[in-house]
């Protein structure tokens, strides 16, 4: 009897600590800065989306947030950082199409993407493919023309990141079978050796190359539709090459974190992307914040993990490539 008493003790204990807990959750409120990792160098899209929503975020939730760079292993070093930090709010990561539902389908990593707790979606983000102003190739049919006399390199964030994934596709889909790859630790140190002429061609955020119209040849969009911040320029499917890769961000959180602490974070994230101004702002630079709450990109987050591991396995992708 006794045995059976201190069992029931037991379990009411339990319970009250997990209801103490869950209440504590459900009214969470940061006690103090939430710093957001992003694993590339400053200056590319992932990092100015980052940027753009930490102080109207920080706001919101009363405390301040921390935006910090961790390039490096195409995003991996950042993603297991967070992997293996506290599951407390206070620190989240940048995640990315190329990060999370690419990378680990092309590269050996240690953290499982399915695993981290989405907080919610922040933008998508398209890219263009773009060449060295002096590539001797003004339009597609002639870059391809070219493509088959010489190799022709290209520089991306690293192996297994959207910019290498989408120049591989474009690859298969073309027939060229000659591109190198030069990898950078971030999409802007990519971009800037194309702008510097040290690699011939790159396909990288259009947040980044609208503002270099006159200086970079460009040849069309990885997307299956034209981009507001260039609208002139023709997606890759138009001209007959289907690439349909466009790419994302999001705020993640180490795995284990309550429901109720994403949730909180979530809705305040939410309500700073419907912000006019943080929409507006978006837009000039080819973006579109993502609508919905946490739970809805969850579901988009767990079904582009799968998309891009089929797409990846088809063009014959993996942890071999150079």
């Amino acid at each position: 009897m006794n045995n059976y008493l201190r069992a029931c003790a037991a379990l009411i204990l339990a319970t009250v600590f997990q209801a103490c807990g869950a209440a504590d959750a459900a009214g969470w409120k940061p006690t103090q800065p939430i710093r957001i990792v992003v694993p590339f160098s400053a200056g590319g899209g992932s990092d100015v989306v980052a940027r753009l929503v930490s102080q109207s975020l920080g706001n919101r939730l009363g405390q301040t947030v921390i935006v910090e760079n961790k390039p490096g292993a195409s995003g991996a070093i950042a993603s297991d950082l967070v992997y293996n930090a506290a599951p407390d709010g206070y620190t989240l990561l940048l995640g990315t199409a190329d990060t999370q539902a690419m990378n680990p389908h092309v590269n050996k990593v240690r953290f499982d993407s399915l695993k981290f707790v989405p907080v919610g979606g922040l933008a998508k983000v398209p890219y263009v493919l773009v060449g060295r102003a002096d590539l001797p190739a003004s339009n597609l049919p002639e870059l391809l023309a070219l493509a088959k006399r010489q190799s022709l390199s290209y520089g991306s964030s690293g192996l297994g990141t959207a910019a290498d994934v989408q120049m591989r596709m474009f690859g298969e889909v073309a027939k060229i079978d000659n591109l190198l790859h030069v990898p950078y630790q971030g999409v802007a140190p990519a971009f800037q050796g194309l702008v510097a002429g040290q690699v011939d061609l790159a396909a990288v955020p259009v947040v980044l190359a609208a503002q270099y119209r006159d200086k970079l040849k460009f040849f069309g969009l990885p997307s299956m539709e034209r981009n507001s911040a260039i609208p002139d320029v023709p997606t890759l499917a138009e001209q007959g090459y289907r690439v349909d890769a466009d790419s994302w961000n999001c705020l993640l959180a180490p795995p284990g974190t309550p429901a109720a602490i994403a949730d909180a974070i979530g809705s305040q994230l939410a309500a700073v992307l419907a912000e006019p101004a943080v929409q507006k702002r978006l837009h000039e630079v080819g973006m579109t914040a993502f609508p919905g709450f946490r739970t809805e990109f969850a579901a988009f987050y767990r079904s582009e993990y799968e998309k891009w591991g089929d797409a990846i396995r088809k063009a014959n992708i993996g942890a071999t490539a150079q």
